[in-house]
């Protein structure tokens, strides 16, 4: 009889030990599309793959980025520009390479922009010379996405009158209550609806064509694209042209090819629950999650693109 309850003890730690096993990290930002993008794919991911995903939420993409590369955090997100730096130690990571990132999942094209409210008298972005723009300690995300928008009309930060900011909630905030002029936003993101909610009418400067060559050259794998139909959110209109690009998911190249594989799985299967969670997710489609093929993909996603018949790489 005591053997019997030995025996079933350890099952029960054996069964509870593997629940542990599977329980795995993913890092983001705090505030913000990032973290929007984070919760849906931890409740997705969660819901439909075994794992349970917690989400590590830290004050920006440079405090985690070293913390997936070294394993101790098993998963990250970050837009294109940032996780092609971050692999090869350039520009944003400039001297800083994490070489044990690989590619997940390329989740969705991440459609942004500057805006500004609609009272400020501001209309594109030359009008920005000589008004109240954050400027982000060098290297950081917002310090390339403002030095690139700002290049697209020949202007400089000495053009300005910079406002220091330390992370994109503190931009949000400055934003709305005017200590700044403009800042960066997300279409469909729940900011852009709180900015509009505090500001009145807010709207996105638009780019114009040829902009996207200066923009690649800070921001590798810029594109341009002008809205037209696509579902409208606050700042947005059908004559718009915004930047984007794609915002992928990466983890740590030592992460299980089984853990990761489930992960692919899970989003491949998960376009209903991705899309239920907001209008950032309203152009995701499953075909296209490993289109990217620039950079090093994890085993267990090629693993997985490879039956599923999507992949496309050698």
């Amino acid at each position: 009889m005591i053997r019997k309850y030995l025996l079933a003890a350890a099952m029960v730690a054996a069964s509870a030990f593997g629940v542990q096993a599977q329980t795995i990290g993913l890092a983001t930002t705090k505030g913000g599309a990032t973290e929007q993008i984070a919760t849906a794919l931890a409740k997705t991911i969660t819901d439909t793959a075994g794992l349970m995903v917690r989400p590590q939420v830290m004050a920006n993409t440079s405090q985690y980025l070293p913390l997936v590369d070294s394993g101790r955090v098993e998963f990250g997100i970050a837009n294109f520009p940032q996780t092609a730096n971050a692999i090869t130690g350039t520009g944003m990571s400039e001297g800083q390479p994490n070489p044990n990132l690989r590619m997940v999942a390329s989740l969705i094209p991440f459609n942004a922009g500057l805006m500004v409210a609609d009272k400020s008298g501001i209309k594109d972005m030359a009008g920005l010379k000589g008004r109240k723009v954050p400027r982000f300690p060098a290297n950081s995300l917002g310090d390339f996405f403002f030095r690139a928008s700002l290049a697209t009309a020949g202007l400089t930060y000495d053009d300005v009158s910079s406002v220091p900011m330390a992370n994109f909630p503190a931009m949000f905030e400055a934003f709305k209550d005017g200590t700044t002029e403009v800042t960066i936003a997300t279409v469909g993101s729940q900011t852009v609806f709180d900015m509009e909610a505090t500001l009145g009418p807010v709207s996105f400067l638009n780019f114009k064509a040829g902009d996207d060559k200066v923009l690649a050259e800070i921001m590798p794998g810029t594109m341009l694209k002008t809205w037209g139909d696509r579902p409208l959110s606050p700042g947005i209109k059908a004559d718009s042209t915004i930047l984007f690009y794609d915002y992928t998911l990466f983890a740590n190249k030592d992460v299980p090819d089984e853990v990761v594989g489930k992960v692919a799985k899970a989003l491949f299967d998960g376009k209903a629950s991705l899309q239920a969670s907001g209008p950032l997710w309203s152009e995701f489609d499953p075909a296209r999650l490993a289109h990217v093929q620039t950079l090093d993909y994890h085993p267990g996603a090629v693993a997985f693109y490879k039956s599923a018949g999507i992949w496309a790489g050698k």
